[in-house]
This record gives structure tokens, C-alpha cells and sequence, in this order.
């Protein structure tokens, strides 16, 4: 009896498998976990199914979904997808998302450090089934004619990952490939410090409570003391806003209470090429900057040319000597990127149609382009614009059953800034589209419907319980200022954090950071 149960289960499962990857149509797309059972081969007309090896004892006979990153876009399709659709293997070299608009207060101690990771298996519990998988690795290289993704782990173990559906949500970072990070500035890479995840919002805080003992040590020159009491910023946008208006609040209400005269001393310095809150209205832009000089902060316009170890010159010349130097401006690709077989937009993210779907490159000979390794890409530089890549942009064909959402791709005709509420449309629209495909079947081009940015706002605190925020355009355009607007922008993260465990977490920290004060220690 037991046995001709296991045997219709078999059968079950094995149908399910087939008729599911036939209502993807004719791209191969079988479920990487069926290893070619009559049944199927005789869905296929008698074609041999290549058999690789299932993460389960009995194959779940659904696709499988790999993502690779765990940023905003990637985290928003794990959020949203359809688990009895699909078995999800994430790959990416942290388990959590990190929530960016929390980072410049755990730089200072308002907020702890996991109060902006949220973990991935807290989106959804559901991953901690066993048909589902988190690798933490680095996706080194995508092999689409065998539908794999190679990878390698902290120790240099490599391994490989077979996909029936691949997402690219691996960001933009910074390497030594991202000239449009650093903008090509001699040592930045060696001596500024990046504010893009938790471990480097924990450096810049053990750097930052180092200098301030340091600077009191007994015999301590005057210039060497002022030297690490400066702390420099680079870049007036969102986030370089926040961080300086965090750290005048951490100078005046916590360090203050310590030691007066050392607190007084701190110096922070905004720099920026252009404008403050270039992306904000005019009035939204004069007041923050009205916000931060009252506060102590000392803007100056002006192009880091070079940073070294103590000291950075700008493009008039003068020089700047620091103790802590926070590089928060431009984004770039990553390495594993620009080493794609897809088509490149000129500033080396992947080109993608209005679905979200992979482009790449059809030669004069009618051949992709051949897939490369992250080692060919470091010996050579990036394409650059008007290169042959970007030359004809409608030689180009959609790699089938790969998508790209968030700041490592781009579309030609819908250019989009690198933002996270961008990334997070870009996953919630993925979602839908792959749940209605694994439902309803292969819709054709003309029946997909483009993804559409809708843009809500931006916002930035400036310390002091200030903010600004920029809301709609047109008629519609609404600006707020002040403690109102500092209100909202709390109310407003902490609805967005991906789980209630952060959500306490966070709320409870500024309940504590209100009554108490921000801790100074450092480990």
C-alpha cells in the first residue's frame, strides 16, 4: 500500500514538473531539479532531459529561482514571489538586506547595527524550508546556455548553481573598477572610508570614538589634536546630509556631556562639486544648508583631487588635513558586472528592455557575445561610451529566463536613478510578472506590461530633529521642513523595515537614545 503511495506520489511530481516548465514555453525552462523521468521525456517528444542533482530526497517539481544579492530590488522579490511556484536559492555574500536610509545613525550609535540588517529569512519564514536555499558566496561568473552561476565562498571553495530563472540584484559598490564611484580620485580606496553597508558604518563609529580618545592623550600637539577632530564629508547628497546632521547631534548632546572642550573642537566639513540635495527644490536645498552651517557644519563647494592618508587636496588646491574622511558620493558597477556576457549601457550596468528582461549583444556575425571571467575584466579596462557594445543598441535580444532589477542595470529607453525605491518597484514588479508566468503561462512581448517608476518623494534629515522632504511634482509638488517633517521620515522607515523583529528593534533604540543617550564605547 505504502509503496503505490510513493509511486503516485513520484508520478505526481514528475507531471507537475513537466507541465510546468511547458507553460513557460519553448526556452528550456524545465525545473533544474527533474531528472528526466519517462513521463517527462514523453511530454518532450522522446528529448532527453539533462539530469542534474536535487537539493531534496524527492524533487518539488517547481523552477527554480535563483537571485543573486540581497539588496533592495532582490529583497523585494523574495518578499513578494510566490513560494508554491517557485524553490528560491538566494546567493549573496550577506544574509540580510541592509536598510541604507538607517545606516548614518548607526555610524554614531543612535541606532545598533542590526537595526539596519534585516535578516532574509525574517522576509520570509517560509525560506527556512529545505527546498529553499541561501548561499553565502560571490557569484563569480552566469553560464546562460548551461544555466548555471558559478560561485565561491569566504574560504575559495568554488561551486556551481543550476537556475531555471536568474535575477541580477547585485547593486553597484565600490571596487577598482568603479571610477564612477570614486570619479578616478587617487586614494580614495585606501583612506576614505564608504558608508554603503553595516561593517562600514561600524568602522567609520570605532574610527570615529578612536579619534575622539586619541585627541586627549597627554602631549598631543595642538595641530595633530585639530587634525583628529576633523572629520571631512564628500558628497551633499541624501545621505552625506544625514550623516553630518547625526554627527553634530552625537557632538552636541552626547560628547558634550563628556568633555566640553574636546567636544567643542570637532570640526565636520560637507564637501560637494555641485549642490546640496541636488535631487530637492530650490527652497528644500537653501534651507538644509541654512540647517547645517547653524549647527556648526562648514560646507564647501569644491572637487576632491586626491586623499591620502592625513590630509585630501581640492581643485583650487588647498589642502585638508582630516581624522576621518566619509566617501558618500557616486555609484558604479561591480566587477562581477562589467564581466557579464550582456549587453552594457555606457556606464557599465547591464542593459535590460522595459521588462526587466537581460539584453545582449549580437555581433556582425550573429553570435552573443562570450561569456568572461571576473579575472579578464580586472586586466582590462570597461568599455567606455561609443564603443563597439554601445554603438547599436537595437542589435540587441533578451537572454531567456534572465531578469535585472536595482542599481546594476539600466534600460536605454527609461533611464532611471540609483535609488532604493527604484530597486524595491523594479523587485514588486518582477514578482508579479514571474508569479503570473509560472500561473498563466509565457505571455509574449506585447502582452507583458513595461515596468512603470513611480516616484514617492525624497527625503533627508539634517539634525536637530529637522527634515526635508520633497513630495510629488507639478501642481501636485509638496514641500515639508522641521520637526514634522523629521516625524514623518521616522514613521516613514520604520513602516518600511521588512520585518516586525526591526521594527521593535529600531523604535525601541530611539526610545532608549531619547532617554539615555547614545553609547560611546568602542570594541
Amino acid at each position: 500500500m505504502l509503496a503505490r503511495v510513493w509511486g503516485a506520489c513520484t508520478q505526481f511530481t514528475s507531471a507537475t514538473s513537466v507541465l510546468g516548465a511547458r507553460a513557460f514555453g519553448s526556452e528550456a525552462f524545465l525545473p533544474c531539479n527533474t531528472a528526466g523521468s519517462s513521463l517527462a521525456r514523453s511530454f518532450t517528444g522522446g528529448a532527453a532531459v539533462s539530469a542534474r542533482a536535487s537539493p531534496l530526497p524527492t524533487p518539488t517539481g517547481r523552477p527554480r529561482l535563483v537571485i543573486l544579492g540581497s539588496g533592495w530590488g532582490g529583497a523585494r522579490l523574495v518578499k513578494d514571489i510566490d513560494l508554491n511556484q517557485y524553490d528560491v536559492t538566494i546567493v549573496s555574500t550577506r544574509n540580510h538586506m541592509v536598510f541604507t536610509p538607517l545606516l548614518t545613525s548607526t555610524c554614531v550609535g543612535t541606532l545598533e547595527p542590526r537595526c539596519a540588517a534585516v535578516p532574509i529569512v525574517g522576509l520570509r519564514p517560509e525560506l527556512e524550508h529545505p527546498q529553499h536555499k541561501l548561499y553565502i558566496a560571490e557569484a563569480t561568473q552566469v553560464d546562460p546556455a548551461a544555466r548555471t552561476i558559478s560561485c565561491t565562498d569566504t574560504t575559495g571553495l568554488t561551486f556551481e548553481v543550476p537556475y531555471d530563472v536568474l535575477t541580477l540584484s547585485t547593486g553597484s559598490q565600490v571596487g577598482p573598477l568603479q571610477s564612477s564611484s570614486t570619479f578616478g580620485t587617487p586614494g580614495v580606496e585606501e583612506h576614505a572610508h564608504f558608508l554603503r553597508d553595516v561593517a562600514n558604518a561600524t568602522a567609520i563609529r570605532s574610527t570615529l570614538i578612536k579619534n575622539w580618545m586619541l585627541a586627549n592623550i597627554p602631549g598631543r600637539t595642538g595641530p595633530e589634536r585639530c587634525r583628529l577632530l576633523h572629520i571631512v564629508v564628500v558628497g551633499g547628497g541624501p545621505t552625506g546630509v544625514e550623516f553630518a546632521g547625526e554627527l553634530t547631534d552625537f557632538i552636541q548632546k552626547d560628547l558634550h556631556k563628556i568633555d566640553p572642550a574636546r567636544a567643542s573642537d570637532i570640526k565636520v566639513t560637507l564637501i560637494e562639486a555641485v549642490e546640496l540635495l541636488s535631487a530637492f527644490d530650490g527652497r528644500l536645498r537653501e534651507y538644509a544648508s541654512q540647517r547645517l552651517t547653524r549647527r556648526g557644519i562648514k560646507i564647501v563647494k569644491g572637487l576632491v583631487k586626491e586623499i591620502r592618508e592625513t590630509d585630501l587636496t581640492l581643485d583650487n588646491g588647498d589642502k585638508m588635513e582630516y581624522g576621518l574622511c566619509v566617501w558618500s558620493t557616486g555609484v558604479g558597477p561591480t566587477t562581477f558586472t562589467t564581466a557579464l556576457p550582456f549587453a552594457k549601457t555606457a556606464r557599465g550596468r547591464i542593459a535590460v528592455d522595459d521588462c526587466q528582461r537581460v539584453l545582449r549583444q549580437i555581433h556582425a556575425s550573429g553570435k552573443a557575445a562570450e561569456p568572461s571571467s571576473v579575472d579578464d575584466v580586472e586586466r582590462k579596462d570597461r568599455p567606455q561610451e561609443g564603443s563597439a557594445d554601445h554603438e547599436d543598441p537595437s542589435n540587441r535580444e533578451v537572454v531567456p529566463n534572465i531578469y535585472a532589477v536595482g542599481d546594476c542595470c539600466a534600460s536605454a529607453t527609461q533611464p532611471l536613478p540609483a535609488l532604493a525605491q527604484v530597486a524595491e518597484q523594479q523587485g514588486k514588479y518582477l514578482a508579479r510578472v514571474l508569479n503570473a508566468k509560472a500561473k498563466g503561462g509565457q505571455p509574449s512581448a506585447a502582452q507583458l506590461s513595461p515596468f512603470r517608476y513611480r516616484h514617492m518623494g525624497s527625503m533627508a534629515t539634517t539634525g536637530g530633529g529637522s527634515a526635508v522632504i520633497d513630495l510629488g511634482k507639478g501642481k501636485s509638488h509638496l514641500t515639508f521642513t522641521g520637526i514634522k517633517s523629521y516625524l514623518a521620515w521616522r514613521s516613514a522607515y520604520l513602516t518600511k523595515l521588512g520585518s516586525w523583529r526591526n521594527r521593535f528593534f529600531t523604535a525601541g533604540n530611539w526610545f532608549m537614545t531619547t532617554l539615555f543617550g547614545r553609547d560611546v564605547s568602542r570594541w
